[in-house]
């Protein structure tokens, strides 16, 4: 075998043993998982009164947030997407600052925000967010809501702006060309966006415990039963919650990319 036969193999060779070796390793948490939780822990688990209301809580809070993730996204992802103008960097880059900092320093700079003055009087005279449920959809959402606007940014790249063109041209104005023309075109991407959102949102922990805390049968989501579970050393619990987050994620990731591939279509 000659020198460049070689090369050109072992670099055909290198990425099937690199997402071999991922693959396995995340296997190995998944089924390490399952080998350990009980079917009668996990049955008990997860038909409990208690459970029942936690997975309800977090379904709900999570699909409040994503809901409002995407009323901001969609405006903010088009004009991302179609727009130049000053600063427009900045912006995007302040836009992204929920995706890389830590879920509990964001969630901290929260707590710091509603308990300062302004926020006090926020707090008593407007709306609660401490320790209610109210913080939980807060924190989720302002964890999720880059998410969503760096997801439909993408969306809304993809599409052809010629498409829009041709809708003013024949006298359509702007609101129902967006509402008309781009928003179908979007349709599949946007149901990715909320879905990815949600899930998302189902897996928040940092922000969520620092804003709202975790009481029982109040602000506990399925993180923080998890959290809750590991610090009474209740490990069959947290690992009946784990594996539910697990399959969550599974079936989001799988529906995401079939709607992925029917917009390609």
């Amino acid at each position: 075998m000659t020198g460049k036969r070689a090369q050109n193999l072992s670099f055909s060779v290198f990425p099937w043993a690199v997402l071999g070796i991922l693959t396995a390793y995340i296997s190995v948490i998944i089924l390490t998982v399952l080998l350990r939780v009980q079917g009668s822990s996990l049955r008990d688990t997860l038909l409990s009164g208690r459970a029942l209301s936690t997975i309800r809580l977090s379904a709900v809070c999570a699909t409040i947030a994503s809901l409002l993730a995407l009323l901001f996204a969609l405006p903010i992802g088009y004009l991302l997407a179609r727009k130049s103008f000053p600063g427009k960097n900045l912006v995007d880059s302040l836009l992204d600052v929920p995706i890389i900092v830590s879920p509990v320093a964001l969630g901290t700079a929260l707590l710091m925000l509603l308990s300062s003055e302004p926020g006090k009087f926020f707090e008593q005279n407007v709306v609660s967010f401490i320790f209610t449920t109210r913080g939980i959809v807060l924190a989720q959402f302002s964890i999720v809501v880059a998410l969503a606007i760096r997801t439909l940014k993408a969306v809304f790249e993809q599409i052809d702006p010629r498409y829009e063109d041709v809708a003013y041209f024949l006298g359509s104005n702007r609101w129902r060309t967006f509402l008309t023309v781009t928003l179908p075109l979007a349709r599949s991407g946007i149901l990715a966006s909320f879905i990815l959102a949600w899930a998302r949102a189902m897996g928040e922990f940092g922000a969520t415990i620092t804003v709202a805390g975790a009481v029982r049968g109040k602000t506990e989501t399925i993180p923080s039963a998890i959290y809750l579970g590991l610090a009474s050393v209740d490990i069959q619990e947290s690992l009946a919650y784990v594996l539910l987050l697990i399959v969550v994620a599974v079936t989001v990731l799988l529906a995401v990319r079939l709607f992925t591939a029917r917009a390609a279509l």
